[in-house]
């Protein structure tokens, strides 16, 4: 079940479409005002000639058309943006992997997750640390060429951890790798559009959609 889904901005996107098409019939009662005090105001003597109107009636036309499709425009993104919110709104209940270094357990379980080689390296490790910042477990993870690697820490007491990676090349030197932590997805929020869409995982914190690198999988 959602907790919190806001579906403000997209009802903001309606309400968008609808004030672009009401200023398209703005725009057509202006011309026609205008036009018909022209006609009404010319100079009897001197009158306006007629090719002039069908000038006029022709840039209408096409800044008419411009605003048709600005109109279509506007209601195909806000078709988009609901249907990007519904398919986020799926992801509830999901495990996702995204970019974190800490996580808190609320009890008794696993703390998984990977690292994205981009470049070969001797060895990759994992480290689990505690709230104290005590060493708890380490992983060698198997090389398989550059790639995502695994991890995971079985069986962790509850508490709060933290997550080190680092590669070691072959002169020695190590380089610190961005850990992407498993969660499950508690909560969508959407701010003020539907880009501004934020997840709550588990444990890890809030993240934009943006953020995920993948959904994972269990085994």
């Amino acid at each position: 079940m959602v907790d919190s889904v806001s579906q403000g901005s997209t009802a903001g996107n309606f309400a968008a479409a609808n004030s672009i098409a009401s200023n398209g019939e703005d725009l057509s009662n202006m011309f026609l005002e205008l036009l018909v005090a022209q006609i009404s105001h010319q100079n009897p003597l001197d009158p306006s000639d007629g090719t002039e109107y069908v000038t006029q009636l022709a840039q209408f036309s096409s800044l008419e058309s411009l605003q048709g499709i600005r109109e279509n425009t506007a209601a195909n993104q806000s078709s988009l943006d609901v249907m990007k919110v519904l398919e986020t709104t799926q992801l509830v209940g999901r495990e996702v992997s995204v970019p974190a270094s800490s996580v808190v357990l609320e009890q008794d379980g696993d703390i998984s997750g990977s690292v994205n080689l981009s470049a070969a390296a001797e060895s990759v490790t994992a480290q689990l640390y505690d709230a104290d910042g005590d060493l708890v477990a380490e992983q060698k993870l198997p090389y398989s060429g550059v790639g995502t690697l695994s991890f995971k820490f079985a069986d962790q007491d509850a508490g709060q951890y933290s997550v080190r990676v680092q590669a070691t090349q072959a002169n020695g030197l190590s380089t610190g790798l961005t850990a992407w932590l498993n969660g499950a997805v508690e909560r969508v929020s959407v701010g003020t559009g539907a880009d501004d869409i934020l997840l709550q995982v588990n444990g890890l914190g809030n993240f934009n959609l943006t953020d995920i690198n993948q959904l994972v999988t269990k085994s």
